[in-house]
């Protein structure tokens, strides 16, 4: 259902999964959180309709993405989607970014704002130190080293599915896979590359209409009550709406609804 193909900016080639029909007007494109890839979006874009064409893009040093520079930044993310939007030559866009991928997007539809139709915000780093009240980081160290300590990635998705029962049968197996594939730059500890631009700037920037999607920090989510009004005074434009269910993964606890929400979002 879905081609990948390679795009090349400057200096790098980045994978990008896509449906399309020459016939279809709006564009969507998805953008990962650290640690993922493409593959993460795939439950809601199955559930899309065909009248849709989407991109989904592995990030530079992720997924089948060509690997990072020693020179890399943050803003490289945001200016390698910037140059990929305009090589597609595609209208009527509209960006969808998790986590790390909030401001990437945010950041590109500033840069290409004659493409960009509207920003869709999943529980994204709003430059403050991420809530943790599920205790989400260890639990997320222990993954890691657990991942790093496996000797091949079918040993690391067994003992994930060792450590963490509760888990769906694909979560394991997405996250050893992402992590395996993941530049082994971008996973050092303290990490080397640079914030180069300024978050609030970014959020600030932005002119196309946006829905930014906040988790419940009960949950998991990464944003406090104060990170959103902190947020609403640098652009009270940006409509926030709250998932009192869900915690940083909403597009894969509630993929039926973030998926309604994106439709909404695009007719209206």
């Amino acid at each position: 259902m879905y081609k990948e193909i390679y795009v090349h900016t400057d200096d790098v080639a980045i994978n990008i999964a896509v449906r399309k029909n020459k016939e279809n007007k709006s564009n969507i494109i998805f953008v990962h959180g650290f640690l993922e890839r493409w593959q993460s979006w795939i439950n809601i874009m199955d559930l899309l309709p065909k009248n849709y064409n989407l991109y989904s893009i592995d990030l530079r040093g992720f997924g089948r993405s060509g690997r990072t520079l020693p020179n890399h930044k943050r803003s490289t993310w945001a200016s390698d989607i910037s140059i990929i939007l305009r090589k597609l030559d595609l209208k009527d866009i509209f960006l969808v970014g998790h986590s790390l991928g909030g401001p990437i997007v945010s950041s590109v539809s500033s840069t290409n704002k004659d493409q960009v139709s509207g920003v869709i915000l999943e529980d994204p780093f709003l430059g403050h130190k991420a809530v943790d009240k599920t205790g989400r980081g260890n639990r997320g160290k222990l993954v890691a080293e657990t991942i790093d300590n496996s000797k091949s990635l079918s040993e690391a998705i067994n003992r994930l599915k060792l450590l963490r029962p509760d888990w769906r049968e694909d979560i394991p197996i997405e996250i050893a896979t992402a992590r395996k594939f993941t530049d082994s730059f971008l996973l050092e500890v303290p990490r080397k590359f640079k914030d180069d631009f300024s978050i609030d700037e970014v959020y600030k920037k932005i002119s196309s209409k946006t829905i930014l999607n906040h988790s419940n920090p009960d949950f998991g989510g990464i944003n406090s009550t104060e990170n959103l009004r902190l947020l609403n005074k640098l652009n009270p434009s940006i409509k926030i709406k709250k998932w009192q269910n869900s915690g940083h993964n909403i597009h894969r606890d509630f993929p039926e609804d973030f998926c309604n929400l994106i439709k909404n979002f695009i007719n209206n």
